[in-house]
């Protein structure tokens, strides 16, 4: 999810997320820096106080390089322009997306760290296995920020189907049995995530969680109350219509149907992960949001012409 995360992040994109990353886990430390006008930043995309450390940002579309000359020549360029407008600076990092380093940038990190170390300061590359290795130091929140993903460990997976199946009991205990349209039940197309304008975080966890499906699915057809199947899907599909009605958008109503789940365990530290799963699987088979056909009915109703 990291290196996926880094080659969608080009340009201006790539700068905020390492001013995002590096700002969690450096608080009050890291300072996040945005050129200003023609004043421009004078070559410092972030600084980290404590160490009087410079991040110059490259950012290359898919995590590539597509011309290597002009690339070496700028890294020159921002190096010369950050030692003359930072004095205080020790450390000079050249932090990028890539993946895969040509061998020419690889050369000029060594000429700028000949010159810079007759100023007294390091050089190197800030890459990718730098932010892995800061990874362990974020939040699981801020995983799930930042990367669009929570760690998921071996005794999450284990206690998965009791807590499951514990949700599934707290909305059978709360709801009135009643029984869903199956009319509004449809196949799903590949690109429902589109049409449903679902943000990119809850679209990494639904990709994660929906290999989970069986295991919801199974809890669910076995569960000992016989109306289980039609009553929880009925819920969630109530609650989504209701969250849909006062123009919530996904994200909103993403985050207010995970808590309602959540919220029928008292005691579980699995609780986030039965709740994503039972979404994702509630997601693909159209229990909560629209597929194709249903929106474009919708905007034949709002507008006949």
């Amino acid at each position: 999810m990291l290196e996926l995360r880094l080659r969608k992040s080009h340009g201006t994109a790539f700068q905020d997320f390492l001013g995002d990353f590096l700002g969690r886990i450096y608080p009050g430390d890291f300072v996040a820096v945005r050129a200003q006008g023609s004043l421009g930043d004078g070559g410092m995309d972030g600084y980290l106080n404590s160490t009087d450390t410079l991040y110059q940002c490259y950012g290359a579309r898919n995590g590539a390089v597509a011309d290597v000359k002009t690339v070496c020549r700028k890294m020159v360029e921002d190096f010369h322009t950050a030692r003359l407008t930072t004095p205080r600076m020790r450390r000079w990092m050249f932090t990028h997306n890539l993946l895969d380093m040509p061998r020419q940038m690889v050369d000029t990190i060594d000429e700028i760290r000949v010159i810079a170390a007759e100023h007294g300061i390091q050089t190197g590359f800030f890459n990718i296995d730098m932010f892995r290795n800061l990874l362990p130091r974020l939040s699981e929140d801020d995983l799930e920020d930042l990367i669009g993903i929570r760690v998921f460990n071996d005794a999450d997976r284990e206690r998965l189907p009791q807590t499951v199946s514990d949700i599934f009991s707290g909305i059978v205990a709360a709801m009135d049995q009643r029984l869903p349209d199956r009319t509004e039940i449809g196949e799903v197309p590949l690109d429902k995530l589109d049409y449903n304008s679902i943000p990119t975080r809850w679209r990494n966890n639904f990709t994660l969680f929906y290999s989970y499906s069986p295991i919801v699915t199974n809890i669910l057809s076995a569960y000992p109350e016989e109306a289980a199947t039609e009553t929880v899907p009925a819920f969630l599909r109530s609650e989504y219509k209701k969250l849909k009605a006062q123009d919530n958008d996904a994200g909103s109503i993403l985050k207010h149907l995970h808590e309602s789940l959540a919220g029928y365990v008292n005691e579980s530290d699995g609780r986030y992960e039965a709740s994503m799963a039972i979404l994702a699987t509630m997601f693909e088979s159209c229990i909560i949001f629209e597929d194709k056909k249903d929106i474009q009915t919708q905007e034949l109703v709002d507008d006949p012409a």
